[in-house]
């Protein structure tokens, strides 16, 4: 169990900074008057596009970005090594869909197209997966068990449809995807405070 809130707390710290880094990328798209511009690079081949610069804040989010989809990854792959919130087994293995969704997101940063849009695709399937396995393990319980479905349905639910819609990425709600991120931060936070708690039960009885 001790193992288990690590790993839990790790989640929780890298799914705070997933959060942070896409605040970050909202905030100057709504507060500093950022603008969508084309993107500079080359066009290899048909959908597969070579950024110039891997790091303008208003394209991948920068650095800030680049850290954030690392968060997005770490997180991940803290909640596969404790076996939460799916339980172990072959449930367990559906974590590496979010794991691959980060990667991409991560390869974006350089080559737009095409993993910027896959790592978004298999960050939102991916955590919908694991919501669903969630619900099934109620492993986390009250609340905290719906909230994986909530990540993942909001890149569907809302920027999907506009993307398909008027053709270009909303920014706008990119940014706003943080706060699921945030959520999700809050809850593997305080499922680990359980585990501390129950760890102490144990050693105490």
């Amino acid at each position: 169990m001790d193992h288990s809130s690590t790993h839990l707390r790790r989640a929780a710290f890298a799914y705070l900074l997933a959060g942070i880094g896409l605040l970050a990328f909202g905030f100057q798209f709504w507060f500093l008057g950022a603008i969508e511009t084309e993107a500079k690079g080359r066009l290899l081949a048909p959908f597969i596009f070579l950024s110039d610069d891997a790091f303008v804040p208003t394209e991948q989010g920068g650095w800030i970005g680049l850290v954030s989809k690392v968060g997005m990854f770490v997180g991940a792959f803290s909640l596969w090594k404790t076996g939460e919130p799916t339980g172990f087994g072959k449930k367990r293995s559906l974590l590496f869909i979010p794991m691959a969704g980060a990667a991409a997101y991560i390869l974006g940063q350089w080559m737009p197209l095409p993993f910027a849009p896959m790592g978004a695709f298999l960050s939102g399937i991916g955590m919908l997966v694991v919501g669903f396995a969630s619900l099934k393990a109620n492993i986390w319980t009250g609340w905290k068990r719906y909230v994986p479905l909530l990540v993942g349905s909001f890149p569907f639910v809302f920027m999907f449809p506009i993307l398909i819609i008027s053709g270009a990425r909303p920014a706008q709600l990119i940014g706003l995807w943080g706060f699921a991120w945030l959520l999700l931060a809050w809850t593997a936070w305080q499922r680990a405070q359980e585990v501390m708690h129950q760890n102490t039960m144990v050693k105490q009885a």
